[in-house]
Parts: structure tokens; C-alpha cells; sequence
């Protein structure tokens, strides 16, 4: 059994070794890092709602309350080369999802302050990852295999 495992990774790496990756340009790389800092931050939330953990739910909200506006239409050049049939597209659609993020970031945080529902705060969480699967559908062309 050890030797299949090995065999089996050993494989894998050969195969990773021999693809070549080209280098990202800035705009991609700063559009990676923010996607990487949001990805964090929607994590410590799901981790707080499923524990109830006040502390790691603010702590998940500031990630991305950091992630600076105008974060998708920044990278509007990077977004671009994603969806080169149709840049204005990938413009519009890149600053719809901005917007409706930072709109579902904001009221979780007041529904953090003021109404100290975890349910609405869910709901908020739930809006973030639907625009977010939204246009990694779009940019990625992400379907389901048949």
C-alpha cells in the first residue's frame, strides 16, 4: 500500500514539474492577494456563526472591510484578460459584485452592533458567497461536469 501511495505522489509531482506556469502580471497577482484576503475573511465567518463566536466574527467582518473600495474595479485590467470576448462585461459584472458585497459587509457589521442577530448575519454571509460563486462562474467559466 505504501509503495501505490508513493508511486502515486511521486506521479503527481512529475506531472506538476513539467507544466509550465506563466508568470502573472501585477494586476493578477494583487487580484489573487485580495481574493486570497477575502477568502480568509469569509472564512472566519462561517468558523464564528457555526461557534458563535462574537470576537472571530468582528475579526472576519474587518478582513474584509480591509480589502479597500473599488477592490474589483481596481483590477478591472486583470479582469479583463479573464474574459477577453467580453471585457465590458467582465467590467460591469466586476463592480455589480463589488458593490453588492461591501453592501452585505456593511449590514452584517451593523447587525453585529445593534441587532445581535446571528441569523441576519448568516443571511449576509450566505449573499457574499452567492455573488462571489456569481462571477467565478462568469470568469472562470466554472460548470458542472457531465
Amino acid at each position: 500500500m505504501k509503495k501505490i501511495l508513493l508511486t502515486l505522489g511521486l506521479g503527481i509531482v512529475m506531472l506538476g514539474a513539467g507544466q509550465t506556469k506563466t508568470p502573472m502580471t501585477p494586476e493578477q497577482q494583487a487580484l489573487k492577494n485580495t481574493m486570497k484576503s477575502m477568502a480568509n475573511g469569509l472564512m472566519r465567518i462561517q468558523k464564528a456563526i457555526l461557534y458563535n463566536d462574537r470576537v472571530l466574527l468582528l475579526a472576519g467582518v474587518r478582513d474584509l472591510k480591509r480589502v479597500r473600495p473599488g477592490f474589483l474595479t481596481k483590477h478591472g485590467e486583470a479582469l479583463k484578460r479573464f474574459m477577453p470576448d467580453n471585457p465590458e462585461f467582465a467590467m460591469s459584472m466586476a463592480k455589480q459584485s463589488e458593490m453588492k458585497i461591501q453592501k452585505y459587509v456593511d449590514m452584517m457589521r451593523e447587525d453585529i452592533f445593534s441587532k445581535h442577530d446571528y441569523s441576519r448575519i448568516a443571511a449576509g454571509y450566505t449573499h457574499i458567497m452567492q455573488q462571489c460563486t456569481w462571477c467565478h462562474r462568469q470568469v472562470r467559466r466554472w460548470a458542472w461536469e457531465k
